[in-house]
């Protein structure tokens, strides 16, 4: 047992080297297929409660997800991402989104398209370390959803074969206690539950969540999808994926393109992100042409562009992994159906969502401003030349000759190199960091090529820069007044490319109607508390209103007891 966890610690810090430092020849990789064995004992898997069973168009699933990591002691940290899809029974992806997992849990909402077709679908939830086990390993949790506008039906063919059987997950009921007052209540009354531990369980503490919908509109007694049987064979364990560590990250490998194909070892990667927020990251391919990068906390749809140093004649390219898994196991087909009370609260629920798109609120109207200009990932440079401050000046060299005296130009059989001087004498054992608009350059003729009408102003930092594990000897970036590089072509190698980041959180503000208010009560989901902390001997009490439409409804609550093991409770009251 000591062997393994010293194993697993080993792994682990390999895991981190390749994120936070240059990869460095010679280096031990964890995409060595040497410590494929010792790296499939570290296994997760996900347990996801959603709020409903059924939905309609145009809503948002709510959820909660609890990893579950074994193989790891319990003070170390894995993966920190949560990769969430709305996926058909064939894998088809309708919507998917990335979610933070602070500490191994994360609360979320993905907003149902409003063109899926009416069917069955699976919310598919995973981590990128669970994408080297195959996607059996990953958590499918069943969902009908209804489309009023559409009269087609979502295609039901089964998946590919893998050899895999699935079983749905039963809750254990009777180790929660639900007490509600009575059973039967006028629209808009205050409704009251007590939620506890008994005393004479082994539960001290449960993390719960809590749901209260229609009557038919979740399933009480089962959860996810879960795999019969072993999900990992040690034997054909790949890493071909690493734990997203320290937020999302982007991942992929170097490869030559000519007929030499293979592996570009030590080649440095820079990542320059765009936008309002801009900012700078770079790395390392390692033995195996592969790299893992963090990037900058972000939220939604990012540009980015990636900039090779690739050495050599330049027959090589940068291929970026895909964020989210493309495959799909052979989940049994199901045709489509729908229970008479399914059917019955289905056709409620899509009323109340047409009536909460019919008087929705509008977004508030965004003010007329000015955008300031994006500030630079280095902050604020020692140096900052204006050229408008200046007489116009014909070249570049006699704008760094005299103007920016940091910066000596130095020309060696007719190829300019830019040298930044500093006083630190440790800047000598490093290269200079050199940008237009915050897009390295490394062809210093094509840079020493850009008019100085086309320039806005010079930044330089003439003192050793650290950013993450990169150290270099200064930074010279020259902003271009359109913004556009003045037209000069990108390193070999170069390309933009669209990033998802991190899908904001946001909790949903339900309309409740009030007296004399003349917009509905528009609630499919009555009351959603996904991190509900329950104690023993110590009742929680859960007040809410009762919706101002008459129906049966249930309150759910399930928690984890152990890893597998899903406690359930449920109460029923009746709004006349």
């Amino acid at each position: 047992m000591k062997q393994l966890r010293s194993t697993h610690i080993l792994i682990l810090l390999l895991v981190m080297l390749v994120l936070k430092s240059p990869g460095v020849s010679g280096q031990r990789s964890p995409f060595d297929p040497d410590v494929y064995r010792e790296a499939s004992i570290i296994k997760e898997y996900v347990e996801v409660f959603t709020d409903r069973s059924i939905y309609a168009v145009n809503e948002n699933i709510n959820f909660r997800a609890d990893l579950v990591v074994e193989g790891l002691p319990e003070s170390k940290r894995w993966s920190s991402i949560l990769y969430v899809e709305l996926v058909s029974n064939t894998g088809t992806s309708l919507t998917r989104a990335k979610y933070d997992l602070s500490d191994q849990v994360c609360y979320g909402m993905l907003s149902i398209p409003a063109g899926a077709l009416t069917g069955n679908y699976f919310l598919k939830c995973y981590t990128r370390w669970m994408r080297n086990a195959g996607p059996g390993n990953f958590s499918y949790t069943p969902l009908k959803i209804i489309n009023p506008y559409r009269p087609e039906v979502v295609n039901q063919t089964r998946g590919r074969e893998t050899g895999l059987r699935y079983s749905r997950r039963d809750y254990i009921t009777g180790l929660v206690e639900c007490a509600i007052p009575k059973t039967c209540y006028e629209r808009g009354e205050e409704i009251s539950l007590e939620l506890s531990v008994p005393t004479n369980t082994h539960l001290q503490k449960v993390q719960c969540c809590i749901t209260v919908v229609p009557l038919d509109a979740v399933d009480t007694l089962k959860g996810q999808l879960t795999s019969i049987g072993e999900l990992v064979d040690r034997d054909q364990f790949a890493v071909q994926f690493l734990p997203d560590l320290y937020g999302p990250s982007i991942s992929g490998a170097v490869v030559r393109t000519d007929e030499n194909d293979g592996p570009v070892k030590n080649t440095k990667l820079h990542f320059s992100l765009l936008g309002d927020r801009p900012d700078y990251f770079a790395t390392v391919t390692d033995a195996f042409g592969k790299f893992v990068v963090s990037i900058p906390a972000r939220t939604g749809l990012q540009e980015l562009i990636v900039t090779p140093e690739i050495p050599g004649d330049g027959f090589a390219e940068v291929r970026i992994d895909q964020d989210f898994d493309t495959d799909f196991p052979l989940i049994p087909a199901v045709p489509f159906t729908l229970s008479s009370g399914e059917h019955e609260i289905a056709t409620q629920m899509v009323r109340r969502m047409q009536l909460s798109e019919a008087f929705k609120r509008p977004d508030p109207p965004e003010a007329v401003r000015v955008n300031p200009a994006p500030v630079s990932f280095y902050g604020t440079a020692i140096h900052s030349i204006v050229l408008d401050d200046f007489i116009d000046l014909p070249t570049l060299e006699e704008v760094f000759i005299n103007l920016v005296s940091s910066v000596t130009v130095v020309k060696r059989k007719n190829s300019a190199t830019l040298m930044i001087h500093s006083d630190n004498p440790t800047s000598e054992f490093y290269d200079p960091l050199i940008m237009v608009d915050q897009i390295s350059v490394f062809d210093h003729d094509k840079l020493m090529s850009i008019a100085p009408e086309k320039i806005r102003r010079i930044d330089v930092i003439n003192d050793v820069y650290v950013k993450g594990s990169m150290t270099y000897s200064g930074v010279i970036n020259i902003v271009t007044r359109e913004g556009n590089m003045a037209g000069i072509d990108l390193s070999a190698g170069s390309y933009f490319f669209d990033y998802l980041a991190i899908q904001p959180v946001n909790s949903p503000i339900e309309r409740i109607t009030a007296r004399g208010d003349q917009v509905p009560d528009t609630r499919n989901t009555l009351l959603w508390i996904p991190d509900l902390v329950l104690e023993r001997s110590m009742a929680k009490e859960i007040v809410f209103k009762a919706p101002a439409y008459p129906g049966e409804y249930v309150v759910l609550v399930r928690c984890i007891a152990r890893p597998g093991e899903i406690l359930s409770v449920t109460a029923r009251f009746l709004v006349k």
